[in-house]
């Protein structure tokens, strides 16, 4: 099977544009963060005008989650685009991972301008990675049966028979105010995270405010956009159709079991 972005003939199609912005991306950027290039791929794929047709063809190459899987062919030893520059090097900079190619040699300078301009991003990075948030929360809300009634600047209103759930999506764990998240009546009210390269904040978070959280009814969720999956952190759903949907649907348990700190 040809890979996609040579098999095409004249018309460039969607999925040839995916791959091209990427190849310009990874040629302009050759040592670039984990996280920067995940996001990238998930806001090319979101801005991509994708037939059904298209999207059929993605999802049986990379799995049901077209972005992550993008991103996972490109860390792997065989992308599912053509001639792609193969991220096989890896290292930490101030907390986050950078890849880049081992076939060239890369100094301090060079780093240091990566990390730089990763650090210019960020205000960028973070408007593409609530957006990611919300796309992910709304598949995953979908796939419960739940339909979108209302989304605001700051929460989302999801609706199944006789029931509502009131969502906020929040980029870190570290910026997360509860206080700030004001609940309709009558409603579930989940906070979304993204997960972390580290989970020293979540544990903070938990040992901090947790149990606060778990008195005031309020569930947190982290979404692992690697995977495209999403988490039960802080408090538990009673909806099975929710609950079916978790990739780990004991998380919340188990963090309360391991992460409680014991007198």
């Amino acid at each position: 099977m040809p890979k996609a972005g040579e098999h095409q003939g004249s018309k460039m199609t969607e999925i040839d544009k995916i791959a091209g912005a990427l190849r310009e991306l990874l040629r302009e950027k050759e040592i670039i963060a984990r996280c920067e290039l995940l996001l990238r791929t998930y806001n090319l794929v979101l801005s991509a005008n994708l037939s059904d047709l298209e999207s059929m063809e993605l999802r049986k190459r990379v799995g049901g989650h077209i972005a992550p899987g993008i991103f996972a062919s490109i860390m792997s030893e065989e992308s599912i685009f053509f001639d792609l520059p193969k991220l096989d090097s890896y290292t930490q900079i101030n907390g986050h991972i950078f890849h880049f190619l081992h076939t060239k040699r890369y100094n301090k300078q060079d780093f240091d301008n990566a990390n730089r301009k990763f650090l210019q991003s960020l205000p960028e990075l973070k408007s593409i990675l609530r957006r990611s948030l919300v796309e992910v929360l709304k598949a995953f809300m979908a796939d419960a049966g739940y339909s979108l009634s209302k989304e605001g600047p700051q929460d989302l209103i999801f609706s199944a028979e006789e029931r509502g759930l009131q969502a906020f999506v929040v980029t870190s764990v570290k910026s997360l105010d509860m206080d700030k998240c004001k609940q309709e009546q009558g409603m579930d009210r989940v906070i979304l995270v993204p997960s972390s390269e580290s989970l020293e904040p979540f544990v903070q978070f938990f040992r901090e405010k947790g149990q606060i959280a778990e008195d005031a009814g309020l569930q947190v969720w982290v979404a692992n956009l690697e995977q495209g999956t999403i988490d039960p952190f802080i408090g538990y759903t009673t909806d099975m159709d929710i609950y079916r949907q978790f990739k780990n649907p004991r998380l919340a348990e188990m963090v309360r079991t391991n992460w409680c700190i014991r007198q």
